[in-house]
């Protein structure tokens, strides 16, 4: 379903411009210190309606850039701060910004995407980034970066959502479940197990 009609109001309020300030504003946080990715909003949107989804993505991008340059400037002038505050959000550490650390020292701003999935926040590549690189190359690299990072779940639960909607028989609840059992789970693996 591509269209706002006949979708639940919920849905309905999750893509509009709330729903867009939310993106924008969830972006924003997970950058920043927040520890769960607008990717949560944004694909549960894009099982209902996908290209909306879209522009919550935009929305999220933005808002990563707004938190990327928060986070580079504090660690530009407070380095030793900004990566111990970013290495005490949860399922972070200090191992991982020293491996970042050491990725980037390597492959300088091919590290920005030798990963999309791979469980690095951006906060982190933000807080080490002024070693590295300047505010104004981090910021050209960091759309494409985020982009890489959010359009495989995007596009997931847009696949998701047009194979399951496209079943009148199939309830919205059944999405919704997916929805939550995938994040859940994805999140106890990523903070318990890894």
């Amino acid at each position: 379903m591509s269209t706002a009609a006949g979708l639940p109001r919920w849905v309905r309020a999750l893509s509009g411009r709330r729903g867009l300030l939310l993106a924008g504003l969830w972006g924003l946080a997970e950058a920043t210190l927040f520890f769960v990715v607008p990717d949560v909003h944004f694909t549960l949107v894009a099982a209902f309606r996908p290209g909306r989804a879209l522009a919550l993505v935009g929305a999220a991008t933005a808002g990563a850039l707004l938190g990327g340059v928060l986070m580079f400037t504090w660690s530009a002038g407070d380095p030793e701060r900004a990566r111990a505050a970013v290495g005490n959000v949860p399922a972070v550490g200090s191992g991982m910004v020293d491996e970042t650390e050491a990725r980037l020292r390597a492959s300088g701003a091919a590290a920005l995407f030798d990963r999309p999935l791979g469980g690095v926040p951006y906060k982190v590549y933000a807080v080490l980034a002024p070693e590295h690189f300047s505010l104004g190359r981090f910021l050209l690299l960091s759309p494409p970066a985020r982009l890489e990072r959010f359009a495989p779940s995007w596009l997931s639960f847009a696949l998701l959502g047009w194979a399951i909607t496209r079943r009148p028989s199939v309830p919205r609840r059944f999405v919704l479940g997916l929805h939550a059992f995938f994040w859940t789970a994805l999140y106890v693996y990523y903070w318990f197990v890894r």
